[in-house]
């Protein structure tokens, strides 16, 4: 606003000495002559010639229709300059039309001159292939009107004042306008900031999150609720995910100090009988030896799936993803790891068909993998014989690698989070049923770096399925 009225009032200044000093040179005696006149049917004529079509059948129509109106007619090819009609034009208005640029014709309307006392009227028309120029003329006697002007200073002077005031009412009338629209325009700005400004308090106390609600109109201030309004979801799911993964922590540390502390307690155990005496016998001391070890050996697996899990998680963890057939790669894992399944009470069924299924991904983060379910479907099995059967599914550009199981499976509920972070089926943590609740998680994990996916579901049992991209 300050802007504004700082020009007016430059303007406004400006003007008042311009007319001060033409005051001060004032001549009441001076005259002042104009010369004033103008062909009246010039407009006709300019309509006529622009609602025509050129044509040799119509050629004499237009030449008489302009010599109605009185006006001269030259009509000539544009390109040669043949003259096809022409009337007797004076030789300023043939040195005007030959003047006339190429540009200043049109195809579409007439155009409208004034060269000395003549009027001109011109256009182009196309006519089978060819542009065929017309300028029609009228030469028109301009009268003279000679008028004196006789003011008095005073009234110059009165209405130089009166010019003056009235430019301090317009600037008056255009400070307050701007004011009055400068203040609705401020506050249509600050009733939506003001909206963002407690949203921000919120947000900064922990209070609960709120969209902001915006119904003004301004296409920026939505783009800016909007986006604010989106930055909010971010913040939440963010807290929300560091709250769960907070709680999933404290929850592993727990167990896994539960499960740290059950071997130790067991190796303590055992060292003490043999340390007081109570292992007297070789066979008993070598029992308590093996049982320390085996309770070393658990917690030593624990640490490394830990380490693992975290190398895996900082992308420390080296990859050296190969294409390899998994239908082979299934069967050898399976040879070679039988006999010892069929010793834990497991029944493996292989059905790979005869088809090359290839697929790229790291060969040991495969088969920790496949051991890791196949070990959990025997582990957490609940009849006599874990039956453990492996299907491979190929189509064109996927393949499947199905894992299923004859046991309990998992509640509905609970099939969403088999896969979570730290997720253990036995919340009691019942020693007859070790993990941690990483193996699940650790392959999802190496499934999904691979650009594949992994599901579970209740069939008869839990059956886990692996997707991976097939390459051909």
């Amino acid at each position: 606003m300050i802007i504004i009225v700082l020009a007016l009032l430059t303007l406004l200044g400006i003007g008042g000495a311009f007319m001060v000093a033409y005051y001060a040179k004032y001549d009441e005696y001076a005259t002042d002559v104009r010369y004033f006149q103008i062909e009246k049917n010039g407009h006709k004529v300019k309509q006529l010639v622009t609602n025509s079509q050129y044509s040799k059948a119509n050629q004499a129509q237009i030449i008489r229709d302009l010599h109605a109106y009185h006006y001269r007619v030259r009509i000539f090819n544009q390109k040669t300059g043949k003259v096809i009609y022409t009337d007797k034009f004076a030789e300023d208005e043939l040195y005007f039309v030959n003047s006339i640029r190429t540009d200043d014709f049109s195809t579409k309307k007439a155009k409208r001159y004034q060269w000395s006392n003549s009027a001109f009227v011109s256009r182009l028309y196309n006519y089978q292939g060819q542009k065929i120029g017309l300028v029609a003329t009228k030469l028109t006697h301009y009268r003279p009107k000679k008028y004196n002007t006789h003011i008095s200073k005073l009234d110059l002077r009165n209405r130089i004042i009166f010019t003056l005031w009235a430019g301090v009412l317009i600037i008056v009338i255009v400070a307050l306008t701007v004011l009055f629209f400068s203040k609705r325009t401020l506050r249509r700005i600050m009733a939506p900031l003001d909206k963002l400004v407690a949203a921000s308090r919120r947000i900064e106390e922990g209070q609960e999150f709120k969209p902001v609600v915006y119904t003004g109109g301004d296409y920026e201030m939505e783009v800016l609720i909007k986006s604010f309004n989106d930055m909010q979801t971010s913040i939440k799911e963010y807290m929300d995910k560091t709250a769960a993964y907070e709680r999933a922590r404290t929850k592993m540390i727990s167990g896994i100090s539960h499960d740290l502390n059950t071997p130790l307690t067991s190796i303590k155990g055992c060292l003490k009988g043999i340390i007081d005496g109570v292992a007297r016998t070789p066979e008993r001391q070598k029992k308590y030896i093996e049982i320390a070890y085996n309770k070393a050996d658990e917690m030593e697996g624990l640490l490394q799936q830990l380490f693992y899990l975290s190398k895996l998680e900082t992308g420390n963890m080296p990859a050296n993803p190969v294409v390899l057939d998994l239908r082979t790669f299934v069967s050898d894992l399976v040879a070679k790891n039988r006999l010892a399944w069929e010793e834990e009470g497991a029944q493996l069924s292989l059905r790979l068909g005869t088809e090359t299924s290839q697929v790229k991904i790291d060969a040991e983060q495969l088969r920790r993998v496949l051991v890791n379910i196949i070990e959990n479907a025997i582990k957490y099995n609940d009849k006599n014989t874990a039956l453990v059967t492996i299907d491979l599914i190929t189509s064109a550009d996927e393949v499947k690698l199905c894992l299923g199981d004859n046991g309990p499976g998992v509640p509905e509920d609970k099939l969403g989070e088999v896969f979570n972070e730290f997720y253990r089926g036995d919340e009691s943590r019942n020693t007859k049923k070790k993990g941690s609740g990483l193996g699940l998680y650790i392959a999802r994990t190496i499934i999904n770096q691979a650009g594949g996916t992994i599901s579970a579901r209740n069939e008869q049992g839990l059956k886990i399925t692996l997707t991976l991209p097939r390459i051909n």
